[in-house]
């Protein structure tokens, strides 16, 4: 067991590269399930021993601490580990308290989108990096509950990656411009339980509006609201009303259900569209006008698309936009 005094001699240069990872991918995520976390810092495959071993190692020097979830074991960053955080001058830190209950279940749901995301986005050529934090959403505060930010070459081809991982904060950065031939796609990721009703529902997307109007978008940059929500269609359709009268900025909605059509419990956010047994083919994110669309920025319309100015919505539900089309 690490005594006090040797952890004290260690800093953040003394540290290896695994160990660093799993503390900044701890730091942008709060709180991460141990499948998760383990996807994030080894992206390659790894032995269940090893990581294993690793992990007790990190538990023992306090860069890490143990959390209680449903499925098992989580993960929030240790006393320690955030000592070393501060020390290398990261300017935001993950709180090391445990985090309240019921706090837990939208983390992880925002965390396990987040993370499949990247798996997905990691073995695309034409994706240079993917940036990730969880921001959990506090009162009527304008926040989504986690921003992505994704790297991507103009016009599909092989794009150049500063680490092979294709783990990128830097893309996160406001003020952050991104080389000739690449363009940013964030991603604000609202997760919706249901805990909010309908009037709530719009002063969020009311509040959503006015920050939008008093933000100035670095260039090559374009931001895409996704809403997903664990209460099925109906629940969608309260989202897709208030945000259409009171927000009308890009956005795309799904339920966890259709992430989850075809793959189990693996989603994959980037593919937009699902074959099932039956013939079906059902496609993952519609827009505000019920058009199916895609993350991927060279698929279907999106290179016109994702640059157009929203316009009122005609219909008067989502699933009316839907059989329009």
């Amino acid at each position: 067991m690490p005594t006090t005094r040797s952890r004290r001699r260690v800093t953040w240069s003394n540290l290896g590269e695994r160990t660093r990872l799993m503390l900044q991918r701890l730091n942008d995520s709060i709180l991460l399930s141990e499948n998760d976390l383990c996807a994030l810092v080894w992206p390659e495959a790894v032995t269940r021993q090893a990581r294993t071993e690793r992990l007790a190692r990190w538990l023992a020097e306090q860069y890490l601490q143990p959390i209680a979830i449903p499925d098992g074991r989580g993960y929030q960053l240790g006393r320690h580990g955030a000592r070393l955080l501060r020390e290398a001058g990261f300017p935001r830190l993950a709180p090391v308290r445990p985090v309240a209950d019921r706090v837990r279940p939208g983390l992880l749901l925002a965390n396990q989108f987040g993370v499949a995301l990247y798996e997905d986005i990691r073995t695309d050529l034409g994706i240079s990096g993917m940036g990730w934090m969880i921001r959990p959403f506090s009162g009527s505060d304008a926040r989504g509950d986690g921003l992505a930010a994704i790297g991507y070459d103009l016009d599909g081809l092989p794009a150049q990656r500063t680490r092979p991982d294709a783990y990128a904060p830097e893309y996160l950065g406001a003020d952050y411009t991104p080389p000739p031939g690449l363009g940013i796609m964030r991603l604000v990721i609202e997760i919706d339980s249901g805990s909010e009703d309908a009037r709530q529902l719009a002063q969020r997307a009311r509040n959503w509006r006015t920050r939008w109007d008093q933000t100035t978008w670095p260039p090559a940059t374009h931001t895409i609201f996704l809403w997903i929500t664990d209460q099925g269609w109906p629940r969608l359709e309260t989202i897709w009303s208030a945000w259409t009268q009171h927000a009308l900025l890009p956005a795309f909605f799904t339920t966890t259900a259709t992430l989850s059509l075809g793959t189990g419990i693996h989603w994959h956010p980037w593919q937009p569209r699902r074959h099932l047994p039956d013939g079906r083919s059902v496609w993952v994110w519609h827009d505000m006008e019920g058009r199916p669309r895609s993350l991927r920025p060279w698929d279907l319309e999106e290179g016109v698309l994702r640059f157009e100015r929203p316009k009122r919505v005609e219909a008067r539900s989502f699933a009316e936009s839907l059989e329009i089309l």
